[in-house]
């Protein structure tokens, strides 16, 4: 029997090959509300608001919309999840995929609201207080609708999600496992994998994607060096940290004789850090 309850499973930060950072911020308007009204209209889309249409075409209704029109809550649900699983994750707007950002925060940090606000403003997925609302409302309600969430945004149906990420058909055939890792590596990685007859999967990310890897690799890299036990883990992890800071130079089209500039210039107004000083509080 499989225990729905059971989080063994580690969530990606990617759907096979989905980035589930970019195109998230969804119109406040739920699943369940919009069912309703497209069962209200006799199923005619045009009619809708645009909030609800934006809905509509994220969970892509238009490909089952005879089959789910005037069926059962449960029947509908069953539906969805199922079309959920037997189509490619980029196919899917943000409402959809709102609900998995929200299972995969609370596995990172912890559940619940505040905690999955704080995560997206911290990792840049929106800059703005009611986007990151608006991506907790409607990824934990549609979730909840259907059965695969919690009220505190954890995940209730942990084998939904394993299909979800590993899809109907896995990508090699082969009785070998894969590791999951979904992340930016550097350029040589590849070749290293082949010369040890390592098989893998990889692709590359488009420039936004890229920029957005790199701020997480340097968040990764400094939780990395702050975890280091001895000088030469420290070394190790300053100098990816380097190499990734240098890599957002370039790539936002900045020497690091620049940035080394700049450094020195706000050294002298300012200082540096040499003196350990905290600073608690200032006067208003």
């Amino acid at each position: 029997m499989i225990n729905l309850l059971d989080n063994s499973f580690s969530l990606p930060n990617h759907i096979r090959g989905r980035n589930i950072y970019n195109n998230v911020i969804p119109t406040v308007c739920n699943l369940k509300n919009m069912l309703e009204k497209l069962d209200s209209a006799n199923g005619d889309e045009s009619t809708l608001k645009q909030w609800e249409k934006r809905s509509y075409t994220a969970y892509r209704i238009d490909k089952m919309k005879d089959r789910i029109l005037f069926q059962t809550t449960e029947k509908k649900i069953t539906i969805i999840k199922e079309h959920i699983l037997q189509h490619e994750p980029n196919e899917w707007g943000p409402s959809c995929i709102d609900i998995y950002l929200v299972a995969y925060v609370s596995q990172q940090t912890k559940p619940g609201k505040q905690a999955f606000i704080e995560y997206v403003m911290q990792y840049g997925i929106t800059d703005k207080l009611n986007s990151a609302h608006a991506i907790w409302q409607v990824g934990k309600g549609d979730g909840v609708f259907l059965g695969i969430l919690n009220e505190d945004g954890t995940v209730k149906d942990w084998n939904f999600f394993r299909q979800w990420v590993k899809g109907k058909t896995q990508p090699y055939s082969t009785n070998k496992t894969f590791q999951v890792h979904n992340k930016l590596v550097r350029d040589e990685i590849p070749a290293i994998l082949e010369k040890n007859g390592k098989r893998y999967r990889s692709r590359i990310l488009d420039h936004q994607e890229f920029i957005f890897e790199l701020k997480r690799k340097a968040y990764e890299e400094l939780d990395e060096y702050a975890q280091a036990k001895n000088q030469k883990e420290i070394i190790e992890e300053l100098a990816d940290l380097v190499e990734v800071i240098q890599s957002m130079a370039e790539y936002h089209g900045v020497t690091m004789q620049e940035v080394e500039k700049v450094r020195k210039q706000k050294a002298k107004s300012k200082g540096r850090f040499k003196d350990r000083v905290f600073l608690v509080e200032v006067e208003d």
